[in-house]
């Protein structure tokens, strides 16, 4: 009898650190579940938060570098830029058998270059001659693909920084394009469309290098006197006409035109996925004489994307 009840007392035992085992097991269980649900996620989302900060902050560095070689007619000269892709370009991820499960999935992304066939037309009614100049609105792009933030494109067109995402689109930085009230009763506009030569596309991590190089600067038209000017971008969509009547907008603002008598602005189709013309006419403050200057210095860029070796150190 006593070695029966010592067996069953073993067993017991036995028994309980089974159970225990197990409950240790399901404790464990539940704080990698809770873990990769909850804390995965938000520091994925942080990532990839940062990242699309940096490359804003990227854009907006390239933006002035190019500026400072057209002001300063630096043609010839080569300008580099780096863009990490994604979140975790260029690093090395730590292995085994749980890690991978408790770090958020690395991001990837597309840097191109391509001309989506937005145009901008300048058309001047000026008693000299009037005339017409077509420029395309080539981009460089950024398009994200987030695992956990939405999607965002950041682009520079026409010299200017812009960020689409999906529920609109709105300028960063205004491109090289001024529309200025004169003390002596005139409008001055002063448009330097910037153009990218090139095309070609780079996706998934790491970094890129963005070489670009500012071609022979063409001749410059102006200034001169007209009856009145008007500035036409045809784009993609609709919702990038109203980034680009934002853009206008913002320009007569900044030159201290006010006077709505002075400007006619106006977007064209309004089905949101078909392509639409967003234009401004500068009629001036007189609607009898020629009072609007004009000034067109064109910029032309050669563009090309490299792959950069992310494991050298």
């Amino acid at each position: 009898m006593a070695k029966r009840m010592r067996s069953q007392r073993d067993d017991e035992a036995g028994l309980s650190e089974v159970i225990g085992f197990i409950l240790l097991l399901a404790v464990i269980v539940a704080a990698f579940s809770l873990w990769i649900i909850y804390v995965v996620p938000v520091n994925g989302r942080e990532g990839e938060i940062t990242q699309m900060n940096n490359v804003k902050d990227r854009f907006i560095d390239y933006k002035i570098s190019l500026d400072s070689l057209w002001i300063n007619s630096q043609s010839g000269v080569t300008l580099s830029t780096s863009f990490d892709l994604g979140t975790n370009g260029g690093s090395t991820q730590v292995s085994g058998l749980f890690l991978p499960l408790l770090n958020p999935i690395g991001s990837s992304a597309v840097l191109s270059i391509q001309n989506p066939g937005d145009t901008l037309t300048v058309n001047a009614s000026c008693p000299s001659g009037s005339f017409t100049n077509l420029y395309n609105m080539s981009v460089l792009q950024y398009q994200s693909q987030n695992n956990y933030w939405i999607q965002q494109t950041y682009y520079y067109q026409l010299g200017g920084v812009f960020l689409s995402q999906q529920d609109g689109a709105t300028y960063r930085l205004l491109p090289p394009i001024s529309i200025v009230n004169n003390s002596g009763g005139t409008n001055s506009i002063v448009i330097v469309p910037i153009q990218l030569s090139g095309s070609s596309s780079i996706g998934g991590n790491g970094p890129v290098r963005v070489d670009s190089r500012l071609m022979t600067l063409q001749s410059v038209t102006g200034p001169q006197l007209c009856n009145s000017v008007n500035l036409s971008v045809n784009v993609s969509s609709y919702t990038a006409a109203q980034t680009w009547a934002s853009v206008f907008n913002a320009t007569l603002m900044n030159g201290g035109i006010t006077n709505t008598s002075w400007y006619v602005p106006g977007i064209g189709n309004q089905s949101g996925t078909t392509r639409t013309t967003t234009f401004m006419l500068v009629l001036g403050p007189s609607t009898s004489t020629a009072d609007v200057y004009i000034t067109i210095k064109p910029v032309t860029y050669s563009v090309t994307l490299n792959n950069v070796a992310s494991g050298i150190t």
